[in-house]
């Protein structure tokens, strides 16, 4: 079976290390009848790298690489190209299936078409939007109305997003549906339990929250939190923030108000940091903070939990159903809240080790070997194997 991916809408990072992670795991679990031909434009084209570096000759030769120009990378450009050369791409490739990460659907092809629905922002409110942002939403989200409708099966990213899907489309479900959970990349699983094997000094007052910051991720209420802690609690707690930021304004708002809050000296932007420094990272704080209002799923999170961190987050998005037991909740904007938590994790030794092992425990159900089964099953029905 050859399956074309219509990668053109994998544009962030994180994007692209969900897709090829989910990829090469279909891959070494699938039939050797199966390939791949991969549609990206240059500003995605990295893929290809990951994909090489992680393949060896035999299920490398089930892969091929194909580029649509550069434009493509912008979301409107991408949409009149899917419709107008997605069909040919198909037929150029000899596609059995279409199989694309952008949770849409397009219109006019002729083969299966399967989509991961893996982003929530067009359907949730995440703080005030443009123009051009407001109509991109309301275009996304009839795109996903059209995907429930037509997709011949939908893996979703969380049963959160499946919930928000069955919304968007009135209460009506996809012809065929799966939870497809992302997961920890293969290649680092044994490195990351070798790193949480290992002793290691924690710091006992350190917070740490990985994230590509945005509105949304509500940085504010993870600051208000940390004055909480220092001033009311007497708690001396500190806090790390590792992620690029999207919005520079973003960014400038939250150093003043780190500044107004009196926390200069206690908060830390590291912006992007090498994955080595990362995995450090996680194992040496002693709590994971991220109270964003929407999380299709959280993949720092988890990462934090293989190293044993347990968690605090927001409820209201996938980030329970997630962590469960290895993490605790306060309903989205509770600063107080989110305080007692974190002053509870960071001075109650017994409290903290319970729930470092029960992260621990939880992080193992996400594995690619696991996780990308409900997917090779759903595609396997069109494989006929």
């Amino acid at each position: 079976m050859k399956i074309l991916v219509n990668a053109l809408s994998t544009t962030n990072e994180s994007g692209r290390q969900v897709l090829c992670g989910l990829l090469l795991e279909l891959l070494r679990q699938s039939s050797d009848t199966w390939s791949l031909a991969l549609l990206l434009h240059e500003s995605n084209g990295d893929i290809t790298e990951l994909m090489r570096s992680h393949l060896d000759v035999d299920l490398l030769s089930r892969v091929n690489f194909f580029f649509a120009p550069n434009v493509t990378c912008h979301w409107l450009s991408r949409t009149f190209y899917e419709r107008l050369y997605l069909q040919r791409w198909a037929k150029k490739v000899g596609a059995d299936v279409l199989l694309s990460p952008s949770g849409g659907w397009v219109p006019g092809i002729s083969c299966p078409q399967y989509t991961l629905a893996l982003n929530p922002w067009a359907m949730v409110e995440t703080g005030p939007r443009s123009f051009s942002e407001k109509v991109k939403a309301m275009l996304q989200r009839r795109t996903y109305r059209q995907a429930l409708k037509h997709a011949d099966g939908i893996g979703y990213g969380s049963a959160h997003m499946q919930d928000l899907y069955r919304a968007n489309a009135s209460g009506k479900c996809e012809k065929r549906g799966a939870i497809v959970y992302p997961a920890l990349p293969t290649s680092e699983v044994r490195q990351m339990d070798e790193l949480w094997k290992a002793e290691v000094d924690r710091d006992a007052l350190d917070i740490l929250c990985v994230s590509h910051m945005a509105p949304h991720k509500d940085i504010e209420t993870l600051l208000l939190a940390l004055q909480i802690l220092r001033y009311e609690y007497k708690a001396p707690a500190r806090l790390r923030l590792v992620g690029r930021w999207s919005d520079v304004r973003y960014r400038e708002k939250m150093e003043a108000l780190v500044e107004e809050l009196g926390l200069v000296d206690v908060v830390a932007m590291y912006g992007f940091l090498p994955r080595s420094a990362l995995l450090d990272a996680y194992r040496r704080a002693k709590v994971y903070c991220l109270l964003s209002r929407s999380e299709s799923f959280g993949i720092p999170s988890v990462e934090a939990q293989r190293m044993g961190t347990p968690v605090v987050a927001a409820r209201g998005s996938a980030a329970s159903e997630v962590c469960g037991n290895g993490g605790v909740y306060v309903d989205a904007g509770d600063a107080r809240g989110a305080a007692e938590h974190l002053c509870r994790l960071l001075t109650d030794s017994g409290h903290w080790e319970s729930m470092s092992r029960a992260a621990r425990v939880n992080s193992l159900r996400f594995e690619y070997q696991k996780t990308v089964r409900p997917l090779l099953d759903m595609l396997g029905a069109d494989a006929g194997n």
